[in-house]
């Protein structure tokens, strides 16, 4: 088993030498830099502990949620419409369909297929835009 270890994380380390890793790390750094994005974020997370501390009150007020909700819905709208995020998600997406890519063949490797030529399909089935709320989402089990 410390073969497959140590092979894995040769794996991981070829992965995290790849085009797609890059794509995801760089617009990482670009989502840093762009200081409004940084700003809708924070007002995001606020929105999102605002919300789970007023749901967890005996008292709690619907409309509160509701406000609450509706403007992290709004903020959310904001931030996936920046340049830099719409960025992160393409590459976020590309490096999703690289491990999907992965595991297909080593999931063909563990029924039995013969390494050296079995395929992944190209349509997983699953059909994955990067966000569990895109419509047609299909999950991803």
């Amino acid at each position: 088993m410390s073969d497959l270890i140590a092979k894995t994380r040769e794996l991981g380390a070829l992965i995290q030498q790849s085009d797609e890793f890059a794509a995801v790390q760089a617009a990482m750094a670009a989502n840093a830099q762009d200081e409004e994005l940084v700003g809708i974020m924070r007002t995001l997370q606020m929105a999102e502990s605002g919300y789970a501390a007023e749901a967890q009150r005996e008292d709690r007020s619907e409309s509160k949620l509701q406000a609450y909700k509706e403007d992290f819905e709004r903020l959310y709208s904001v931030a996936m419409k920046r340049p830099a995020m719409q960025n992160f998600q393409a590459a976020h997406k590309n490096l999703g369909e690289l491990m999907n890519k992965l595991f297909g063949l080593l999931t063909l490797c563990a029924d039995g297929e013969d390494p050296e030529t079995c395929q992944v399909p190209e349509d997983l089935g699953h059909k994955c835009g990067g966000g569990c709320g895109d419509s047609g989402c299909e999950g991803c089990g």
